[in-house]
């Protein structure tokens, strides 16, 4: 287990995600900005609150907000992240570099950085299996350490868990740069399957 894991965000991601990490034994508290009218809970225990309620009972936090928020979001909580786990799963469009890795270096740099769930449509978290054969998520961590508890958020969702190697968000934008166009003529249920002997 992952301790209590914050999910920012309650659309399609965010939602998502948090309801399969409580279905799979998370503790999982969704932060909104409309707590009382969210429905992100669904049929888990999850809990929803306040985005700074949740971002301090976390030991882990899930970053699924619109790219825009994010800066004021780690402006925010800057202090509240200290020491905990980010995970980022958000995407800056349409600019080149997707990932938020330098504005959490910048505004909160004792937050210890990781990047998944960003290269695959909602879609494909809702129903992981091909055939009956789980797809891949490439991860990447700052910390080799924090391998573990994102591999076991990726495993809840029904995945399996691709170490794209450490400190390198940037492949992890590659890759959401060759699945996208596949959307349009293959559907958004479209993943990635490693094969080997």
């Amino acid at each position: 287990m992952s301790g209590t894991i914050a999910v920012i965000g309650t659309g399609n991601i965010g939602g998502t995600l948090g309801r399969a990490f409580a279905k799979a034994g998370h503790a999982v508290v969704f932060g909104s900005r409309h707590p009382a009218t969210s429905g992100a809970s669904g049929d888990t225990d999850a809990k929803v609150t306040t985005v700074a309620e949740a971002v301090v009972a976390a030991d882990t936090v899930l970053l699924a907000i619109p790219a825009g928020d994010v800066e004021t979001f780690l402006t925010d909580h800057a202090a509240a992240l200290a020491g905990k786990l980010l995970i980022d799963a958000t995407n800056r469009f349409p600019g080149p570099v997707l990932h938020s890795a330098d504005l959490v270096a910048r505004l909160a740099p004792t937050a210890r950085y990781a990047r998944a769930f960003n290269n695959q449509a909602w879609e494909t978290f809702a129903n992981p299996r091909w055939d009956g054969v789980p797809g891949n998520l490439f991860y990447t961590v700052d910390d080799a350490a924090d391998a573990p508890a994102v591999e076991a958020l990726i495993s809840a969702v029904g995945l399996v868990p691709t170490f794209a190697g450490p400190n390198r968000p940037d492949l992890l934008d590659a890759a959401l740069f060759l699945l996208a166009p596949s959307f349009a003529t293959l559907g958004r249920r479209t993943g990635f399957r490693l094969v080997h002997d």
